[in-house]
């Protein structure tokens, strides 16, 4: 059945890459002209004067050069005869900038061609990322069917066509986006891999963080972690959990340090700022006692909650709205981390306290990371292992005779 793609805009390729996919042959995990294709990315984005503008683009730079992607290898060897599945179709998440490149890297690592859609928005990392891709390109022409980035809109019959081409869909985004594209059918061996809409939380020990000596970097890590990117990734936590003996100071000093920081760095949206007022009043007649802690400015907009609840989370805000708690034992964090809890960030949390804890029976938290690590991607991402998701394995018997 040939399908139609009318409505689908290419920003890298053409349509006829993209129908020529499948007939494209799967490499095998970190192949040499990959990992060379990658390199040479991350040295044009190290390099770039407009690229060091924006964080998350050199974050995404570093990533990738030779030196990280060998340590992976050497992390995650694969298999012999292992090879990729085919063509992997990546539907990005529409508010995160980078998040695109980091789909299709790992699909280029793992030895597939890929169909990226785009975030509907026009993030000027995204322009500067899909910039240095077609620069690259042009010194690495045999990566160049392996890579489609496209933009639609609604249209389900591009949603479709795009599946039908693929033997890997991966879906960023929250439930409902899932759903509609669920009711895009896959080829019959197609395999789906979803990040569905989840949370983050941080602790943080009082006492340790008045002892630390550059607590300018604390803020700056912390930073880094949510207002980056205005709190929209997933991993960015949105409640802070206190613990320790001396939480008021403690509570005092980091918020001091942190609003400075902000007012510095962070711009607020009108239509942003709105929007955590009206989250305030939301959760609030949610829940009885929820207190403001923060002061008159807006761009950090703090909440005390009186108890955790296994559906607190599900009032969160973004834009720099924080929920924060104070917490005697560890014990009284596990309502709030079932399967909805991707990550936890930990400044100064002793972790023999933190392994018997995280032993326990509760179904979230697929990492935990310390402060200022929240974003860094790894081919272990949702508690999914990547590489032998978008891989398969041929298997060869012995030749010995019966």
């Amino acid at each position: 059945m040939q399908h139609s793609f009318n409505g689908l805009r290419f920003v890298l390729g053409d349509e006829t890459l993209l129908r020529g996919m499948p007939a494209l042959k799967a490499l095998p995990p970190f192949a040499p002209e990959v990992i060379a294709f990658l390199d040479a990315f991350s040295r044009m984005t190290l390099a770039d004067s407009e690229a060091k503008t924006w964080p998350d683009v050199i974050t995404l730079g570093f990533w990738c050069r030779g030196a990280s992607m060998a340590r992976m290898q050497t992390e995650r060897a694969p298999a012999a005869h292992c090879y990729g599945r085919g063509v992997v179709f990546h539907i990005a998440p529409g508010n995160v900038a980078v998040n695109f490149a980091y789909s299709l890297i790992v699909g280029l690592i793992t030895g597939n061609a890929n169909i990226v859609r785009l975030p509907g928005r026009d993030y000027p990392q995204t322009a500067i990322i899909v910039r240095l891709i077609e620069s690259v390109l042009e010194r690495h022409p045999a990566l160049r069917p392996r890579i489609n980035l496209v933009r639609y809109g609604r249209e389900q019959h591009i949603n479709v066509a795009l599946s039908a081409l693929c033997d890997t869909r991966i879906i960023w985004g929250g439930d409902e986006t899932i759903a509609q594209l669920r009711l895009s059918p896959l080829p019959p061996r197609g395999l789906d891999i979803a990040f569905a809409d989840r949370y983050s939380i941080a602790m943080i020990n009082a006492d340790y963080y008045l002892a630390h000596p550059d607590k300018a970097q604390v803020a700056r890590a912390f930073y880094n972690d949510t207002l980056l990117n205005d709190q929209n990734a997933c991993s960015s936590p949105s409640l802070l959990v206190w613990m320790g003996h001396d939480v008021q100071r403690g509570r005092e000093i980091f918020w001091q340090n942190f609003e400075t920081l902000a007012a510095e760095r962070y711009t607020l949206e009108p239509a942003s700022a709105v929007n955590k007022l009206t989250q305030l009043c939301l959760l609030s007649a949610r829940f009885e006692g929820v207190k403001k802690v923060s002061g008159t400015q807006n761009s950090v907009l703090r909440v005390e909650l009186p108890a955790l609840e296994e559906d607190t989370l599900n009032w969160r805000g973004n834009c720099g709205f924080f929920m924060e708690y104070v917490a005697d034992s560890l014990d009284e964090i596990t309502p709030v981390c079932g399967s909805r809890c991707q990550t936890l960030a930990t400044f100064g949390i002793p972790p023999d306290a933190l392994d018997v804890w995280l032993a326990s029976a509760f179904r979230g938290i697929d990492r935990v990371v310390p402060f200022g690590r929240t974003l860094d991607f790894s081919l272990q991402w949702d508690g999914y292992d990547l590489v032998s998701m978008l891989t398969r394995v041929m298997t060869r018997a012995s030749n010995s005779s019966l």
